[in-house]
């Protein structure tokens, strides 16, 4: 999980708290050193992310609004089943990225005898556990601490849609993701988020739910102190319906 998490544009510099020639520092997509070795560049706006991949290792890449997702190991994703060979399903991350796998035993108690029983185009929220050059990434559905679902595994019912993997990012992880506070307050829903840009929402009715995705989707086009004002004028406008 990410520790940073910060709006940067080209023309930024990022300091960090730890050697940059350390040779267990990574730099991903959309981010440069700069000539002195002493700072990062963006090299495209989106959110900076600090991600430790483990005790001593940490990668840093720039997650923009633009271009394809690109595993992580611990990344939160929701991912479509498109196929399966042998012990593992196919799963689609988005239309642009490549396709990943899932273990037919990356469930909690799954064996031969128990197992899960997925069909084409069944919506899964999942976590990545391999993520490594020139392997296909693999999911899991299994809590790396607890051992149990941890919420992942088939997510039925409800609307899945999309937004930018940077927007995804920030309603995730950030404490000021005030938009889903406001909707906390007013209608009742089960939410899983992806950073792969998508979203799944489920409530009580289909036009709560509805509601639910007009205001995340609208809300990222919003400045932070347009949120209340714009929210309870969609509010207004759902009780009229």
């Amino acid at each position: 999980m990410s520790n940073t998490l910060n709006l940067v544009i080209p023309g930024d510099t990022i300091t960090i708290n730890e050697p940059i020639e350390n040779s267990d520092i990574t730099l991903g997509p959309n981010i440069l050193l700069s000539n002195d070795q002493s700072t990062l560049l963006p090299s495209s706006s989106g959110i900076f992310i600090n991600q430790k991949t483990n005790k001593n290792s940490s990668l840093f890449y720039i997650d923009s609004a633009h271009g394809r997702y690109i595993p992580q190991v611990g990344d939160l994703v929701i991912g479509t089943i498109i196929g399966q060979f042998g012990e593992y399903y196919k799963v689609s991350l988005n239309e642009s990225s490549c396709v990943v796998l899932l273990n037919i035993f990356a469930f909690p108690n799954a064996s031969k005898k128990n197992r899960p029983r997925l069909q084409i185009r069944d919506l899964i929220y999942a976590r990545v556990s391999i993520a490594e050059k020139n392997i296909e990434a693999e999911l899991s559905c299994i809590d790396a601490v607890t051992g149990k679902d941890g919420g992942f595994g088939v997510l039925n019912g409800g609307y899945c849609f999309n937004v930018s993997t940077a927007y995804s990012r920030f309603l995730l992880f950030s404490p000021n993701a005030l938009i889903l506070s406001k909707l906390v307050e007013k209608i009742k829903f089960e939410i899983a988020i992806g950073v792969n840009g998508k979203i799944w929402i489920k409530s009580d009715d289909s036009k709560s739910t509805m509601f639910c995705v007009y205001v995340i989707s609208e809300s990222e086009n919003w400045k932070q102190p347009e949120i209340n004002e714009n929210f309870d004028k969609l509010v207004k406008q759902f009780k009229k319906l």
